[in-house]
C-alpha cells in the first residue's frame, strides 16, 4: 500500500513560525524542535529530523493524558544535547480528584549522535499515586529540503506502508533518484499499543515514584533497504556511549582551538557559543559519491571537513558562506580555511553548463545531496550561481597563507587560484567593461547572485526590479583585493611578472571603479550598476565592504564610515543593509533593512584597515548588547532593523537561521579587527596595530593563537583610555611580535 503526504504549502497548521527552536547538529544530520522537544506542528517548515537534505521525521510529539506538556525550561549544550524540563497540566488521580500542576516532573534529554535519542524521565513528587497515559505521535514525509521550504513537485517517489516491529516502526521511501530512505523508530520499553503514527504507554507512579521511556530514531540512505540488527544494544547504554563520544570530540576540538577569556562573563559566553557552533557546523567529506564526479585538475582531498552555512536551511556546503566563515575564524583555527579551500578547489567549475550556472574556474555556490538534486529536478550538484565566491576564494587563500605560511598548501592550490583569476578576467566580465557582473541562466537558479541573494534585494525607488546583468559594488572590491593578494602570492613563488601585472590591474580597477560608482550628489557609492549601466543609488551596507577590500581612498573611507554610522543606517544594534530613509526600506525584510552580523563584521575590519577604531568599537558594543538578548548569547543569521530605543530589545527575524556559521564567525573577525591582529607567518611576524578594548571590557586574554608553526598567548588590558598588550607565552617556532600604536 502506498500513500503520499500533503506537500508543505497545503499542510500548514496556521501556527506562527517560532524563533526559539532547539537545534542539535551532527555533521550532515540536524534536529530542529520546539522548546518542548517536539517536532510540532506536524510537517511544519521549521522543524524536523533532517539527514542528507531530507526530512526523516516530520512529527514527534509527546502527549500526556491527552495534553501537551508544560515547558519549564529548555537548553542545549554545544548543539549536542538538549535538556528540557517539563510538567503536566492538571491530571486526574485514582480518587477522581485533580492533581495540581507541577507535581509530576519530566526530565527530557535529546541527543544527536549518529542517530536521534529521546529519553523521558518521569518523577512523581506528589503524595498520591498517579497513572499517566503517554503517547508519542510520529510521522515522516521524506521530503527534500527544497520541498520543505515550499517548492512544489509534480511527481514524487514511492511511499511504503509502515512496517511495525515489537519495539517500534520502520518507514521507507524509494525516491526518484533510485535510493531508499528509511526511518527506524525503536522504543524501550516496548509500547503497550503501537500503530502507524502512534505509540502508547501507561505508567504507574506511586508517591516519589520514577519511570523512564526511551526512543531511538535512525535515518538511512542506500541503494537497498537495510534490515535492523537482530539484537539492538540497550538504549541507555548506547545513549551514554554516544554522548561520551561526542563530548570527547568537542573537548578535543576546544583544546585544538584558540581560547579566549575576558573580564566579562557574558562576552566569554558569546565566544564559547560561537566556538561550539563551528564545532557542530563542520561537514565531513570523503572521496566518492558526488565528489568523485569532479574533474577539475585538482586532486580530490582524501577526507576533511568544510564549514556548513547554517541551520535549518543551509546545512551544507556554500561557497560564499563557507569561505567567509573560514576567513572570520582564522584566529580560531586556520584548519577550517585550509580544508574549505581544498574542497572548493576540487569542485571548481570546468565547463559552461547553463543548468548549473557553471563556468570554467568558477567556485561553487551550493551543493546538495537530496532526492530533488540527485534526480535532476534542481541544479545543485553543485550549483555555481554566485558572483562573489570566486574572488573570495583568492582572498581567503592569501589570508590563510598569512596565518599559516603553508607553502605546500599554496603550491597545491595555486593552479586553482590561476583558474579562478581567469574566470574573473574573462567569464565574469559579461559585457567587457572591466567589471564583474552576474546574470542567471539556469531556470532554477538565483536571480540575485551576490550575498544579498533574495529576489527583491535590489529595487528601484519605485519598487521595480532592475534589469541585468548586475555589477555589484562590493564584488568589484573583492576582485580588486583578489588581484592585489594574488600578486603577493605570485611574488612569493617567484612569478614577478605575473605579480606586477596583477598589481597594475588592481590599480586600474580602483580608478575605473571610482569613476563609475561614486555618486557625488549622494557622497556615497552606488550599490550596483544595472544592465543599462544605471547606478543603483540607494544607501546600502554594500559600500561598507569597500573598506574591507581597501579599493577606496582614505578620504572616501571616512565619508563611507560616517554615512554607515548615521542614524538611518546604524540602528543602535548594528548597520542595516538598507538606509531607513530609502523608499524601499523594510526592517522586516531579508535584505532591505535588516541587520546581518557577518555584514557588520566585514565592515568592522574595514574600519580597522583605515584606523577608524571609534565606529568599530560602537559596532562591537552594539552587537554584544544585542547578543545578550538571544539564547546562549548566539547571534542569529540576521535580525530586524528597527531603531533601538532606550529600553528596547533586538527584534527576531522569524526565519533566521541559528546557528549560522558567518554570524558566529563575526565575533572572531570583530576581535581580529579590534585588536589589530596582522599576521605574516611566512616572515614569522605578528603585528598588533592600535588594539583598543571597548570600555566595558577591562582585559582580554588570547591563548594558543596559531601563526604558522607558533602558538602565542597575549593579554590586552585597559587602563583609563589606553589599552596595553603583553606577550604571555610563545611556543613552537620563533615569532616576532610587535605592537604598533599609531597616532590618530
Amino acid at each position: 500500500m502506498e500513500f503520499r503526504p500533503p506537500q508543505p504549502r497545503t499542510a500548514r497548521s496556521g501556527e506562527p513560525r517560532r524563533v526559539n527552536n532547539l537545534t542539535l547538529i551532527d555533521g550532515k544530520t540536524f534536529l530542529a524542535t520546539a522548546l518542548a522537544g517536539d517536532i510540532a506542528p506536524p510537517s511544519s517548515t521549521d522543524v524536523g529530523l533532517f539527514h542528507h537534505d531530507t526530512r526523516f521525521l516530520s512529527q514527534w510529539e509527546l502527549i500526556i493524558n491527552g495534553h501537551r506538556a508544560v515547558v519549564l525550561s529548555a537548553s542545549s549544550q554545544q548543539n549536542i544535547l538538549a535538556q528540557i524540563e517539563l510538567t503536566t497540566t492538571t491530571v486526574a488521580v485514582r480518587d477522581n480528584l485533580d492533581l495540581p500542576e507541577n507535581t509530576v516532573h519530566i526530565h527530557r534529554e535529546q541527543l544527536l549522535a549518529g542517530c536521534f535519542f529521546d529519553r523521558l524521565h518521569f518523577h512523581n513528587f506528589g503524595l498520591q499515586p498517579v497513572t499517566l497515559a503517554i503517547e508519542l505521535r510520529f510521522d515522516t514525509d521524506f521530503m527534500d529540503v527544497f520541498q520543505v521550504r515550499g517548492m512544489l513537485r509534480s511527481a514524487a517517489g514511492t511511499y511504503f506502508e509502515p512496517v511495525p516491529r515489537p519495539d517500534g516502526m520502520i518507514y521507507a521511501y524509494l525516491g526518484r533518484d533510485e535510493l531508499f530512505r528509511q526511518t527506524r523508530i525503536r522504543f524501550e520499553p516496548a509500547p503497550l499499543e503501537l500503530a502507524a503514527g502512534r505509540a502508547r504507554f501507561e505508567i504507574e507512579l506511586p508517591p516519589g515514584g520514577q519511570q523512564k521511556i526511551a526512543a531511538q530514531i535512525s535515518a538511512a540512505v542506500g541503494s537497498r533497504p537495510e534490515e535492523p540488527a537482530a539484537a539492538a544494544p540497550e538504549a541507555a547504554a548506547e545513549f551514554s556511549q554516544c554522548l561520551s563520544r561526542r563530548r570527547d570530540s568537542y573537548a578535543a576540538w576546544a583544546k585544538a582551538t584558540t581560547a579566549f577569556h575576558s573580564s566579562d562573563d557574558l562576552f566569554d559566553r558569546c565566544l564559547e557559543t560561537a566556538m561550539s557552533d563551528f564545532f557542530s557546523l563542520r561537514v565531513p567529506f570523503e572521496r566518492g559519491g558526488l565528489d568523485a564526479e569532479a574533474d577539475c585538475g585538482v586532486p580530490p582531498p582524501r577526507s576533511g571537513e568544510i564549514v556548513a552555512a547554517g541551520i535549518p536551511w543551509f546545512a551544507t556546503v556554500f561557497g560564499r558562506d563557507s569561505l567567509i566563515a573560514s576567513y572570520q575564524s582564522l584566529a580560531l583555527h586556520p584548519h577550517l580555511a585550509k580544508e574549505t579551500l581544498r574542497f572548493l578547489a576540487h569542485r571548481q567549475g570546468t565547463q559552461r553548463d547553463d543548468w548549473r550556472d557553471e563556468e570554467p574556474g568558477k567556485i561553487l555556490h551550493e551543493m546538495r545531496e537530496g532526492e530533488m538534486t540527485r534526480a535532476g529536478e534542481m541544479p545543485h550538484s553543485p550549483y555555481y550561481g554566485s558572483v562573489d565566491a570566486t574572488p573570495l576564494f583568492l582572498i581567503v587563500l592569501d589570508e590563510t597563507y598569512n596565518w599559516t605560511g603553508d607553502d605546500a598548501l599554496l603550491e597545491e592550490l595555486l593552479p586553482a587560484a590561476r583558474t579562478a583569476l581567469e574566470w574573473i578576467e574573462h567569464w565574469g566580465d559579461l559585457d567587457h567593461d572591466g567589471f564583474v557582473e552576474y546574470e542567471r541562466r539556469s531556470p532554477q537558479g538565483l536571480a540575485n547572485q551576490g550575498w544579498k541573494d533574495s529576489w527583491d534585494a535590489y529595487l528601484h525607488a519605485d519598487g521595480s526590479l532592475p534589469q541585468g546583468p548586475m555589477a555589484l559594488c562590493e564584488v568589484q572590491g573583492y576582485c580588486y583585493d583578489a588581484r592585489y593578494r594574488l600578486s603577493r602570492l605570485l611574488r612569493t613563488v617567484g612569478d614577478s611578472a605575473g605579480a606586477d601585472r596583477l598589481k597594475r590591474q588592481a590599480t586600474e580597477l580602483a580608478h575605473r571603479f571610482e569613476r563609475r560608482f561614486w555618486l557625488p550628489e549622494r557622497s556615497y557609492y552606488a550599490a550596483a550598476l544595472d544592465g543599462g549601466k544605471q547606478a543603483q543609488a540607494a544607501i546600502t551596507s554594500n559600500a561598507g565592504h569597500l573598506l574591507w577590500s581597501r579599493i577606496i581612498s582614505r578620504e572616501r573611507a571616512r565619508q563611507v564610515a560616517r554615512r554607515l554610522m548615521a542614524a538611518d543606517m546604524y540602528s543602535g544594534w548594528g548597520v542595516r543593509t538598507l538606509s531607513a530613509a530609502e523608499p524601499t526600506f523594510n526592517p522586516l525584510s531579508y535584505h532591505r533593512g535588516s541587520i546581518w552580523p557577518h555584514d557588520n563584521s566585514l565592515i568592522a575590519q574595514g574600519f580597522a584597515f583605515y584606523d577608524l577604531k571609534q565606529p568599530l568599537m560602537r559596532m562591537l558594543t552594539g552587537l554584544f548588547q544585542a547578543a545578550n538578548y538571544f539564547r546562549d548569547q548566539r547571534l542569529p543569521e540576521l535580525f530586524v532593523g528597527v531603531q533601538r530605543g532606550a529600553f528596547d530589545q533586538p527584534v527576531n527575524y522569524p526565519v533566521s537561521c541559528s546557528p549560522q556559521a558567518w554570524a558566529s564567525g563575526a565575533w572572531f573577525l570583530l576581535l581580529t579587527a579590534a585588536l589589530g591582529l596582522r599576521p605574516n607567518a611566512g616572515r614569522h611576524e605578528l603585528r598588533v596595530v592600535n588594539p583598543p578594548l571597548p570600555e566595558w571590557l577591562q582585559w582580554l586574554r588570547i591563548e594558543r593563537l596559531r601563526i604558522g608553526g607558533s602558538e602565542v598567548s597575549l593579554e590586552f588590558s585597559r587602563r583609563g583610555e589606553r589599552t596595553f598588550c603583553n606577550l604571555l607565552e610563545l611556543r613552537g617556532e620563533r615569532l616576532a611580535v610587535s605592537v604598533d600604536f599609531r597616532a590618530k
